[in-house]
């Protein structure tokens, strides 16, 4: 399959969630997450064991073309917190920005190049963004560039 969706990698949010994985998602120091773009030609593996960029399948399909260089661009985070609206938890990153860039993406995938490049997040387009000797540019909804509502099950 191709890319239809945004998602967690299971393994990193489980290990995470479990303490097994020592990060902070909320540090603001930037470049300890980066963005890598990705054309449709990556085959998503949400499931895999210990997901990370440049190992397979995310080893083929990422972006080229001037103005991207291989493994993409740090990103700053600017908030992993509960959400103005109840129960809603939102991870947030500052707007990133490709300079003089003639590429195509389909979406973005978010790693940690400190925890031997382990991916965390991958954001779906919903199908190909292009520039031609032009900035391509990833503003995040306010609410972040994942979000989802925490409820009390009572």
């Amino acid at each position: 399959m191709a890319i239809t969706q945004d998602a967690w990698f299971v393994d990193s949010y489980v290990k995470r969630m479990r303490n097994q994985l020592s990060i902070d998602l909320g540090d603001t120091t930037p470049g300890l997450f980066k963005g890598a773009l990705y054309t449709g030609a990556v085959v998503p593996a949400f499931s895999q064991t210990n997901p990370a960029w440049n190992v397979a399948p995310w080893n083929a399909g990422e972006t080229s073309g001037p103005g991207y260089t291989s493994g993409g661009q740090d990103l700053t985070v600017t908030g992993f917190t509960m959400l103005a609206a109840t129960n809603k938890v939102g991870w947030q990153f500052a707007t990133v920005t490709w300079t003089a860039t003639t590429i195509s993406a389909e979406g973005l995938l978010i790693y940690c190049p400190s925890l031997t490049d382990r991916a965390f997040l991958f954001r779906y387009f919903e199908g190909a963004k292009t520039t031609s000797d032009g900035d391509f540019e990833i503003a995040f909804h306010a609410d972040g560039a994942w979000r989802t509502v925490l409820r009390d099950p009572a």
